[in-house]
């Protein structure tokens, strides 16, 4: 009886804390990427960015989304992949005016995402 309850209570606090672990990785992951989207959607919206600009932010994403494929599921990485092309597309021909609403969603993304992997009633339920 008190091995069982032993056991019980030890693989609870594993995953709790496998849960809190990942909460706070997936959010450190995402503040960093949220940042360069932040900034690019800066440029944009001031007509200054440039393809490199793109291309620094779809690198510190393609080094993010390595680490990320442990807790994220494929879909969800594919979809800012989609987005993140498509914004570099409109950068390049310099269609400032949809790449805004690109990045517009990537900014979404960015805040959504993260949430639905956080520790909460909603999630847990």
């Amino acid at each position: 009886m008190v091995k069982t309850i032993l056991s019980l209570v030890i693989t609870f606090a594993l995953l709790v804390s496998a849960a809190l672990f990942e909460n706070f990785f997936v959010n450190a992951q995402f503040e960093k990427f949220s940042a360069a989207v932040n900034s690019l959607q800066e440029k944009v919206r001031n007509q200054t960015a440039n393809r490199a600009d793109a291309e620094a932010v779809k690198t510190l994403w393609d080094a993010q989304k390595k680490l990320l494929h442990i807790v994220i599921p494929h879909g969800d990485i594919a979809y800012i992949d989609y987005w993140l092309g498509e914004a570099t597309g409109c950068i390049e021909t310099e269609d400032f005016r949809d790449a805004v609403s690109k990045i517009e969603v990537l900014v979404t993304i960015c805040k959504q995402l993260p949430e639905q992997y956080s520790v909460s009633i909603e999630n847990i339920f």
